[in-house]
């Protein structure tokens, strides 16, 4: 108690408080991968692991080694990649796995109807590795053998490990997004998690965990809210709201730039035509090349109009920009509400210089150069 007063009285050192921040962006998966396989290997007590799937055995492998060295391992992924090779290995060797977000039925209160989701509507996202309560890893994806760009990003900090902690302790335990309350509402705490993250150069990042913060609502909002430009990389955008903030800013004389994946109207097709149809002032491009594209929104990058420089957003999210509300037309379609994932954003109230926010953006560049006219 002694220590701590006499260093209260003293400026805090952000370093010893959140370490450091790295991102990454790998365009091989394994490259993403290894980033999970080193964290994992360097446990010494501790590992909680959320995949959302187990097609690459070297990461399962570094699981199970960690497993047979005594480290406390707990594994959260969603239950249709139950048949997954690395999931059946470790479900096999008694690693304490939770099959999480199985398919879901219940009354819906505000259509007066029975509605129903089938699980692989109902998606566990989250893809990170906390050890020993110090070290961070988070991605877009793991553990998949999917091919395209991952974004990753590693981290110590007791604040960030304790609220992760708190997201992974809730799906483990079985509040996942498939928990409703008696009013169909997501039954999971918002973690309320501190969502200025210090870190150890100009950059500040901010977490928010999906179905609870409704991520994607937090996407339209910030759309709305630019002063000079918006651009977004996914491999799906199907969301009306989403479609309608880019061509009411476009519309005003905003650049917004939309680049799709190879996936685009998976989710739902007529929402997807929402951004073919009806934003003619916003450009529009797909790539083909890749199986997959992870989900980055750029938010002023440049300075207004006015020559005013606003804070920049570079925002990653762990699933597609689906549908805001869990019906469109009278049916079913995938949603943010039924997804449990995270959205990481990095703040710049100078010019984006950070390197995160830097690779962030060469990501989009190389991208626009693969892409073709949507």
């Amino acid at each position: 108690m002694i220590a701590f007063a006499l260093l209260a009285c003293a400026r805090p050192d952000t370093g010893s408080l959140f370490g450091d921040l790295q991102t990454f962006v790998e365009s091989d998966p394994a490259a993403a991968d290894a980033h999970f396989i080193a964290a994992i290997d360097a446990a010494t007590t501790e590992l909680a692991v959320a995949l959302p799937g187990g097609e690459n055995l070297e990461v399962t492998d570094a699981l199970l080694a960690a497993w047979d060295r005594g480290v406390d391992l707990e594994v959260v992924t969603d239950v249709d990649r139950a048949g997954d090779p690395g999931i059946a290995a470790l479900t096999e060797a008694l690693v304490p796995v939770r099959l999480a977000d199985g398919s879901l039925t219940y009354f819906d209160f505000a259509i007066n109807l029975d509605v129903a989701w089938t699980s692989d509507q109902v998606v566990m996202s989250h893809a990170f590795a906390i050890a020993d309560q110090q070290t961070v890893v988070v991605a877009t994806t793991a553990a998949l053998a999917d091919t395209g760009p991952r974004v990753v990003f590693e981290a110590r900090g007791e604040t960030l490990v304790e609220d992760l902690l708190l997201e992974f302790n809730q799906v483990f335990g079985g509040t996942d997004a498939t928990a409703l309350t008696a009013f169909s509402n997501p039954a999971k705490s918002i973690v309320e998690p501190r969502w200025a993250y210090g870190t150890t150069d100009d950059t500040t990042l901010g977490v928010w965990f999906g179905p609870q913060d409704r991520l994607v609502k937090r996407v339209i909002d910030a759309v709305y809210g630019a002063r000079a430009s918006v651009r977004i990389l996914t491999d799906d955008l199907s969301n009306d709201g989403l479609a309608r903030a880019l061509q009411a800013k476009a519309a005003n004389g905003f650049p917004m730039t939309v680049i799709v994946g190879p996936r685009f109207g998976v989710a739902s097709s007529s929402q997807a035509r929402e951004l073919e149809g009806a934003t003619p002032d916003v450009e529009k491009f797909q790539v083909l090349a890749t199986d997959r594209l992870p989900t980055v929104v750029l938010v002023d990058f440049e300075q207004t109009r006015l020559g005013q420089r606003n804070t920049s957003m570079a925002m990653v999210l762990t699933h597609d920009l689906v549908s805001s509300s869990r019906t469109w037309l009278g049916s079913e379609v995938e949603t943010d509400q039924l997804i449990d994932g995270a959205l990481f954003v990095l703040f710049d109230t100078d010019e984006p210089d950070g390197d995160g926010q830097q690779a962030l953006l060469s990501l989009f560049e190389q991208q626009l150069d693969l892409a073709e006219a949507l």
